[in-house]
């Protein structure tokens, strides 16, 4: 079972269930890799895509990715998590234009950071490029794209409203 999959399991067992097991998490539209050619129209489609999934008779997972920032044991950077192409990273988006390491996401108090780790493609917020290794806060909703690839940032309530509908 993937993380998706997983998620929206988790999302039926109930409100209490889902926030004491899940995590913040990044997700995306399975399969989606917007162009950077017309950041409006990406950050449309990708909403929609989410919106759209909850309609989904097969259940939202079916149709979304789901990736929890959770450190994985043994990896590098105990303060962050780490985000890249390669299999060290807590976070894997395995696309040609994300970088080995590409960035990574601190938690701080009662929210999180993002910062770009000096990637080729870049790292961005709501489609504003970020400074290399510059944190900047974010938002449960933001839109964020490494490289090509385009995500959405879920503080877990959240995550949960959209897996079970409730939002």
């Amino acid at each position: 079972m993937d993380q998706s999959e997983h998620y929206y399991q988790l999302a039926l067992l109930g409100r209490d269930r889902f926030l004491a097991a899940a995590a913040p998490s990044l997700v995306r539209k399975k399969g989606s890799t917007p162009s950077r050619q017309n950041d409006e129209d990406a950050d449309t489609t990708l909403v929609a895509s989410l919106d759209g999934a909850l309609g989904s008779t097969a259940g939202p997972s079916s149709n979304l990715d789901v990736f929890p920032l959770l450190k994985k044991p043994g990896a590098p950077f105990a303060d962050m998590i780490t985000v890249g192409r390669t299999a060290n990273n807590d976070v894997v988006l395995n696309h040609i234009t994300v970088s080995r390491f590409h960035a990574y996401f601190r938690h701080k108090g009662d929210g999180w950071t993002l910062s770009d780790a000096g990637s080729k493609n870049g790292s961005f917020l709501e489609s504003e490029r970020l400074e290399a290794r510059k944190e900047r806060a974010i938002e449960s909703g933001d839109r964020l794209r490494m490289g090509d690839v385009e995500v959405t940032f879920f503080a877990v309530s959240d995550l949960f409203d959209m897996l079970s509908g409730s939002r």
